[in-house]
């Protein structure tokens, strides 16, 4: 399901990358045409396809503080930090203390991560790019393949 959710979102982004183009140009011959009173016409005004910021997709402030203190003490690897969406961690963060917990294998890094019946919770993950059965120092992580991309709220089963 969520997967769906990022691909329907990343359609939106496209959409409005294409419409980027003709909505300055539509500006520009609006405001060639206008009353020099009126107020001048924007490309926004003409956006149909604008990506929403979705309140759903809000990180937990456990999350973007884990993250935060990871960061500041070196912890995270470049890509991830790189991949980060650091604009919603940041809206997310607050001053709470917090314990960090990370699990980290080649190309796999999971934030406060909780085992449970077989599964490996978590609130915010970063995968670059591997897939299948990851070595990370909390154990075997079996990840389906999802590209470069960051998880909200995901899960993966652990090997045994």
């Amino acid at each position: 399901m969520q997967a769906l959710h990022y691909g329907a979102k990343l359609h939106r982004e496209e959409l409005h990358l294409t419409e980027l183009g003709i909505a300055t140009l539509t500006s520009c011959f609006v405001n060639s045409n206008r009353d020099p009173k009126s107020e001048a016409a924007k490309p926004s005004d003409f956006f149909y396809f604008t990506p929403a910021d979705d309140e759903e997709e809000r990180i937990s402030s456990a999350a973007a503080n884990a993250f935060f203190a990871l960061a500041d003490a070196g912890k995270l690897p470049g890509w991830c930090v790189a991949l980060a969406p650091v604009d919603k961690l940041a809206k997310s963060r607050n001053s709470d203390p917090v314990n960090a917990r990370v699990w980290i294998g080649e190309g796999l890094v999971l934030l406060q991560p909780i085992v449970d019946n077989g599964l490996v919770r978590f609130p915010l993950g970063f995968v670059d790019g591997v897939s299948g059965a990851i070595a990370t120092d909390g154990g075997v992580v079996k990840v389906p393949a999802l590209g470069e991309a960051w998880v909200l709220d995901g899960e993966f089963a652990l090997s045994c």
